[in-house]
C-alpha cells in the first residue's frame, strides 16, 4: 500500500532532524531544519564519516527523511547551494511541497506495469532458462511479480528488469520472501511472487525510490480528477 501523502508544511518543522540520502552514495548523512521560507529551505551542513563537509552538483536532486514519535516522512528535493546562518554552515534547498509518511523503515510498494526477466536457481545452484513475468509491484528494496507455479519461500532468483526510467539494464540477485496463491478458476492458480533485492547499491535503489514515488503522485492526481 502506498504511503500517505501529506503537505510539507503539516510536517516539516524547524529544528527537525533529517537524513539525506544522495545518488551515488551509499551512507546517508545526518541534518537539521534550520529555518523554513517561502520558497527556501536552510537545513545543517551534513557531514560524512571524516567529518568532511557534503557538497552536491547545484540543483542536484535527492531525498529525504524526517520523524516524529510516530513515523517517518520522505521528502523530494534539489539542492541550491550552500551559505553560513549565523556561525552555522548550511544547505539552502528548495521547500518540498509534499511528504510522503511511513509507519517503519521499509520502502512503500506501488503497483506498475512492467516486466521482469526471472531465472529461478535451484538448491544445486543451477540456474534455469529466463522466464518473462508481469510485474505485480515495485519499492526501493523489493518487487512483487507473477509467477505459474510455487516457488519456495528463501529460494534465490536472478532477475532483470529493464522499464524503470533513470536505471537503465538491472540485473540483480534475490530472494523470494513471499509466494502467495491465487485461484483464478477451478483448479486453476497463479502465484504472486514477493522478491527483495539483495545487495543493490543506495544509488540504484535512490533512483528506484524515485520512481516509485512519482508514479504514486500520478495515482493520486487520477483519483483527485475523477471526485
Amino acid at each position: 500500500m502506498a504511503g500517505e501523502i501529506l503537505k510539507a508544511e503539516e510536517v516539516l518543522k524547524v529544528g527537525q532532524r533529517l537524513e539525506i540520502f544522495l545518488d551515488g552514495r551509499e551512507e546517508h548523512f545526518h541534518s537539521r531544519i534550520e529555518d523554513i521560507r517561502p520558497d527556501v529551505m536552510i537545513v545543517a551542513m551534513p557531514f560524512d564519516n571524516q567529518r568532511v563537509p557534503v557538497i552536491p552538483a547545484t540543483g542536484e536532486s535527492f531525498y529525504g527523511l524526517a520523524a516524529d514519535k510516530a513515523s517517518r516522512y520522505r521528502f523530494f528535493t534539489k539542492f541550491l547551494g550552500t551559505s553560513k546562518e549565523g556561525q552555522v554552515p548550511v544547505w539552502r534547498i528548495t521547500k518540498p511541497t509534499e511528504c510522503e509518511k511511513f509507519q517503519d523503515r521499509a520502502f512503500v510498494r506501488v503497483r506498475v506495469k512492467l516486466h521482469v526477466k526471472v531465472r529461478l536457481v535451484d538448491e544445486e545452484g543451477c540456474i534455469a532458462e529466463p522466464v518473462v513475468a508481469p510485474v505485480i509491484d515495485l519499492s526501493g528494496n523489493g518487487i512483487g511479480f507473477v509467477w505459474p507455479k510455487e516457488v519456495k519461500v528463501g529460494t534465490q532468483v536472478g532477475l532483470e528488469i529493464n522499464e524503470i526510467p533513470n536505471v537503465g539494464a538491472l540485473e540483480i540477485m534475490s530472494q523470494v520472501v513471499r509466494c502467495t496463491a491465487v485461484k483464478r478458476g477451478e483448479n486453476d492458480y497463479i502465484y504472486h511472487i514477493g522478491a527483495s533485492f539483495q545487495h543493490l547499491s543506495r544509488a540504484i535503489a535512490n533512483k528506484i525510490v524515485h520512481y516509485v514515488f512519482t508514479v504514486q503522485r500520478e495515482v493520486i492526481a487520477k483519483g483527485i480528477g475523477k471526485d
